[in-house]
C-alpha cells in the first residue's frame, strides 16, 4: 500500500513493526501486511489532543505492523478535515477514527470508505453505520464536576453563596462536549449562582482573555468551569494576576493535563480536573481500529474519567505519571 505523504497534506506519522521493534519510523521488511490507521480530531491546537495523538502513534509503533496517521486540523476547520479524510479514502487505508466537525459533511466519504473495505470509527461522537467507536462519557464528567463543586461550596461557603458568580467556557462546534458543563450550569442555577459569562473557548489564550474580562466586570467572580483544561489553565493565569484569594476560588477543567495536576497539587485556585485516562484512550484508538479491521475483539469502548483533586494524592500522582 502506498503511504500518504506527510509533507503534502500536513500529516504526522509514526510506524513500526513487531512488538520488539521499539519506536522505529520505517516499516520493517518482516511485515507481511501493514495496518494503517488514520486519527482525525478537529481541535488539534489543544494540548491534550496533541499529547493524545503522540501517545496513539507511539502505541501503534509498539503494535504489530501498525502505522498511525495523524490529521493536522485545528479550530474545527471543516475544509481542512475533509481534505485529510478524503486523502485517506483515496489511499484506502485500513481504518480511520474521526471526530467529524460536521457529521453530515462526511456521510458520503464514510460510504465510499466502507465500500472500499475501510473501517470507519468515530471519536466522542456517532455516525449511522459506523464500524466502531472511541470516546468517553461527557455527561458523566459534567455530573461528577457538579457533585464535587456542590460539596466544595457547602464546605467553603457554609453561610450561603450569595454574592459570588461563575464563568463557563463551551465549544459549540463540538456538541457532544456540552455534557461537560450543562449539569454544572444546572447545579449553579439551582443554588442561585449567576453565570456571568458563557463563552466559546478551548485554549489557554482565550481562557485567559475570558477570565480577565469576567474578573474586570465582576469582582465577585469565584467559579470558572473550563470545557477543557486548556481553557481553565488560561483562566488560572488571570486569577493568579488578581487579588482574589485561592481559597475562595474554584477552577476546574476537563481532560487532564500535567499543568492542571501541578496547579491542583500546589494549592492554587485550580481545585479539580475531570481527567480522562489518556493512555487507555490512546490505546483504544489503535485497538478498536484493529478489532474493526479484523473482526476480532470489541471495536467499541469508553475510556474512564477520574476526578483529580488534592484530596486524593494517590490518584493525582497516578494521573501525573501518565505524562512522564
Amino acid at each position: 500500500m502506498a503511504l500518504i505523504s506527510a509533507a503534502s497534506i500536513g500529516l504526522l506519522s509514526l510506524t513500526a513493526c513487531g512488538g520488539n521493534s521499539g519506536s522505529g519510523t520505517a516499516v520493517s521488511e518482516d511485515c507481511e501486511e501493514v495496518r494503517t490507521i488514520g486519527f482525525s480530531h478537529p481541535i488539534g491546537e489543544v494540548d491534550f489532543v496533541n499529547t493524545l495523538k503522540n501517545y496513539a502513534a507511539e502505541y501503534g509503533a509498539t503494535s504489530e505492523c501498525v502505522e498511525v496517521l495523524l490529521d493536522s486540523t485545528i479550530e474545527s476547520n471543516l475544509e481542512s478535515q475533509r481534505e485529510t479524510v478524503e486523502s485517506w479514502v483515496n489511499q484506502q487505508i485500513d481504518a480511520r477514527v474521526i471526530w467529524p466537525t460536521d457529521p453530515g459533511a462526511f456521510a458520503g466519504l464514510q460510504q465510499q470508505a466502507q465500500a472500499n473495505g475501510t473501517a470507519w470509527l468515530t471519536y466522542s461522537s456517532h455516525m449511522d453505520g459506523q464500524d466502531g467507536s472511541v470516546g468517553f462519557d461527557n455527561e458523566y464528567s459534567g455530573n461528577m464536576v457538579a457533585e464535587h463543586l456542590d460539596g466544595w461550596l457547602d464546605e467553603n461557603y457554609p453561610d450561603g453563596t450569595d454574592g459570588i458568580t461563575a464563568a463557563i467556557t463551551e465549544i459549540p462546534s463540538l456538541p457532544p462536549l456540552a455534557g461537560r458543563w450543562q449539569p454544572v450550569a444546572a447545579m449553579l442555577e439551582q443554588r442561585g449562582i449567576e453565570i456571568v459569562s458563557l463563552q466559546d473557548c478551548g485554549d489557554t489564550t482565550c481562557g485567559r482573555q475570558v477570565a480577565d474580562d469576567a474578573i474586570a466586570e465582576n469582582d465577585d467572580l469565584r467559579i470558572f468551569i473550563g470545557t477543557n483544561d486548556d481553557a481553565a489553565l488560561g483562566a488560572l493565569g488571570a486569577f493568579l494576576a488578581s487579588d482574589i484569594p485561592p481559597e475562595e476560588t474554584y477552577i476546574v477543567g476537563n481532560d487532564g493535563l500535567p499543568e492542571a495536576f501541578e496547579a491542583i497539587e500546589n494549592g492554587t485556585h485550580y481545585k479539580a480536573s475531570a481527567a480522562i485516562d489518556i493512555q487507555h484512550l490512546a490505546r483504544s484508538i489503535v485497538d478498536n481500529s484493529l478489532a474493526a479491521i479484523t473482526g476480532e475483539g470489541d471495536p467499541n469502548n469508553e475510556s474512564p474519567y477520574h476526578m483529580v483533586t488534592l484530596s486524593d494524592p494517590e490518584l493525582l500522582a497516578e494521573m501525573k505519571a501518565q505524562f512522564q
